[in-house]
């Protein structure tokens, strides 16, 4: 196997994961819409299911800060490479330290995901069964 192989591999499986932590929270909100109920005429949802959507939003905005982040690091990478001389077709390396921010926030938007899925989980169970 070569590098490129792997970080292909790594690109596709991040990317997925990615996608289904949004498809996840966008379902798990509306989940939690369908237990809503009105008092005095406004939309609550029970007690219950307010962690696992407060854990949703949290999950979307670290989704939106990992790609925002990312972005503006390699922007200004690329724009301190241009300034420094580099072409356009010369080969360098990347600093090791360029996406720990933005893999903080993949990891934290995983987990809480997870999490609010946990709960959710346990909320269906209990109301369900």
């Amino acid at each position: 196997m070569k590098l490129k192989d792997a970080l292909d591999n790594y690109y596709f499986h991040s990317g997925k994961t990615s996608e289904l932590v949004r498809q996840l929270g966008i379902a798990g909100i509306a989940v939690i819409w369908l237990f809503r109920f009105e008092v005095q005429g406004a939309p609550k949802i029970p007690e219950q299911l307010f962690w696992p959507l407060m854990l949703i939003v949290v999950g979307l905005a670290c989704d939106l800060l990992q790609y925002s982040v990312a972005t503006w690091v390699w922007q200004v990478f690329i724009r301190h490479k241009e300034m420094a001389g580099v072409s356009h077709e010369e080969e360098f390396l990347a600093p090791e330290k360029i996406n720990r921010l933005a893999l903080v926030f993949f990891w934290v938007k995983v987990a809480v995901i997870v999490w609010a899925y946990i709960l959710l989980f346990l909320y269906l169970a209990r109301t369900i069964f």
